[in-house]
């Protein structure tokens, strides 16, 4: 897929952006005129998502591991919307240290490349799956996290990382635990596409 025509001065920078929730953002905030960066690597994103509005945006092939790519990726960005992720549990059983390398080190990664820049935001997507098992509904973000898989214990040392980031250095970091999301563009083969 390469660069798309590019649009000059990004506001938002949305990793994982060709994927199932990325995308949606992404056209959402092109719908209000923002100014959008996307960075990803396509290994789960599908370049199809994107196609119609990539004259809109500026995209940038790249894995969030890359620290190079990572750091050209956040330059003069204000936002930071870090989607991107190795998503599965069942993957993350199977391979814990791949899905730790692209979902621990790659937030961090992210974190450092943002507050290095100067961003003044930064959201990040965690899950539902740091609350584990617990049959307490509805959750409450007051509940104690018990994570059950390789992913869950990911997912929550990223949002330990982001508040780290928030009294360390100041910046603005919001976490965002889903839960069942569903919508257009979503793999209908996914083991999450049933709610």
């Amino acid at each position: 897929m390469g660069r798309s025509r590019r649009k000059s001065g990004a506001e938002y920078l949305v990793t994982g952006g060709a994927g199932f929730i990325g995308s949606n953002v992404v056209r959402r905030l092109v719908e209000q005129g923002r100014r959008v960066r996307v960075l990803d690597n396509l290994s789960t994103g599908r370049p199809g998502n994107l196609r119609d509005i990539l004259d809109e945006i500026e995209f940038v092939e790249g894995d969030i591991r890359d620290e190079k790519r990572v750091g050209q990726a956040v330059r003069g960005v204000r936002y930071v919307l870090h989607i991107a992720a190795l998503p599965s549990v069942i993957r993350s059983v199977q391979d814990p240290l791949t899905s730790n390398q692209v979902n621990v080190c790659g937030t961090l990664r992210m974190l450092l490349a943002a507050r290095d820049a100067g961003a003044e935001r930064f959201v990040f997507s965690s899950s539902s799956s740091v609350y584990g098992e617990t049959p307490v509904l509805p959750k409450r973000e007051s509940m104690i996290p018990s994570p059950l898989s390789p992913y869950a214990v990911q997912k929550l040392t990223g949002e330990h990382y982001c508040r780290i980031f928030r009294n360390l250095y100041g910046l603005g970091t919001f976490v965002l635990r889903y839960f069942n999301v569903f919508g257009p563009r979503q793999d209908p083969a996914s083991q999450y596409a049933a709610v």
